[in-house]
């Protein structure tokens, strides 16, 4: 009787301490008087607890003094496996990252143009779109520096020092269950360029076979391009940024694709083509974003080329600029319809 006694004993004053715990937690949370450091443990264990999750949003662009609209759905599976599918405000997809065993994927579903390459790009840039990646990228700082307004947790997170487009990043949480829901990018002059509006969020979502397979994603129904856009071309696309004492040396085309050469301190040639059906095998590269879209960058040390798709346009750039200046030239072809 006295064992059993004691042993209720024990068992209440546990129960209770748990409970206190769990008030006193509830009780910092609503007073937004978490310490950095509990905060930042609190991140962890959500991160730590996460398989998989499913997202939607709308990526909101300024950029050359107009607005680009565009959805944005997530998929991933823990540990490495994602997919990005990229839409206009109508949710037609036409581009779909995929992330597998055997590489990135850059995919246009409407032509079926499979770009293939290998690199890290989830762990170092992927925050924008994937949310295990943008908690990492809170947690990279030792302390984060939050505020708490309308039930909401902000943060100032690093920015990509490659990037210059970008200087500075806020991150919006749901409280409590830290949850995103939104995250803005601004330039030097404290301007939003980037704003990411989640619509919905869930986690422990169970995804098909084959969901993370590139061959899946090219059979998706997605923009396309009309024929008869295709057959009248799309004119030269100049970029509006170009290195200094760099000048436009000569324009020319051939069978449907369009050289642009600049001459100077850091000459680059611009190669603008409608993507083709089929595959391009790059190696190992690194994903980057220009104002919210995709871009492939290969090579090192000496000649680097860069690889994205908007507006139908395939562009490839080639040059031994600094990666930074490669892409401010690069940015500087999106808001372009050709002349």
């Amino acid at each position: 009787m006295i064992r059993r006694y004691w042993g209720d004993r024990v068992r209440t004053k546990n129960w209770v301490a748990f409970l206190f715990t769990l008030w006193l937690g509830a009780a910092l949370v609503g007073c937004g008087q978490l310490s950095a450091t509990q905060m930042a443990k609190q991140l962890q264990s959500v991160q730590s607890g996460m398989n998989s999750y499913k997202s939607t949003a709308f990526m909101t662009v300024h950029i050359q003094d107009g607005v680009q609209r565009y959805y944005v759905e997530t998929w991933y599976q823990a540990p490495n496996l994602y997919r990005i599918a990229l839409g206009n405000e109508n949710k037609d997809i036409s581009q779909i990252i995929v992330h597998n065993a055997q590489g990135i994927y850059l995919i246009s579903p409407g032509v079926k143009r499979v770009i293939r390459f290998q690199g890290d790009w989830a762990e170092r840039q992927g925050h924008l779109y994937l949310y295990h990646s943008l908690l990492s990228k809170i947690l990279a700082v030792a302390e984060p520096q939050y505020s708490v307004k309308d039930k909401v947790v902000s943060f100032t997170v690093p920015t990509d020092p490659l990037n210059p487009l970008i200087s500075s990043q806020k991150v919006e949480l749901e409280q409590g269950s830290y949850a995103p829901k939104q995250i803005i990018l601004y330039d030097k002059e404290k301007q939003p360029v980037i704003t990411m509006t989640y619509l919905t969020f869930q986690k422990g979502v169970t995804f098909d076979a084959g969901a993370f397979s590139p061959d899946q994603a090219t059979t998706l129904k997605a923009i396309e391009m009309p024929v008869s856009t295709v057959e009248q071309g799309f004119g030269v696309i100049e970029p509006t940024f170009v290195p200094a004492n760099d000048s436009l040396e000569d324009e020319s085309e051939l069978n449907g694709t369009v050289y642009v050469r600049y001459a100077g301190p850091e000459p680059f040639t611009i190669v603008e083509s409608r993507p083709q059906p089929g595959g391009l095998d790059l190696g190992a590269g690194q994903l980057l974003t220009l104002y919210g879209v995709p871009a492939v960058l290969i090579g090192s040390g000496g000649v680097h080329q860069m690889y994205w798709l908007h507006r139908g346009v395939e562009f490839q750039l080639t040059s031994d600029m600094k990666v930074s200046d490669m892409i401010q030239v690069a940015a500087s072809t999106m808001g372009d319809y050709g002349k």
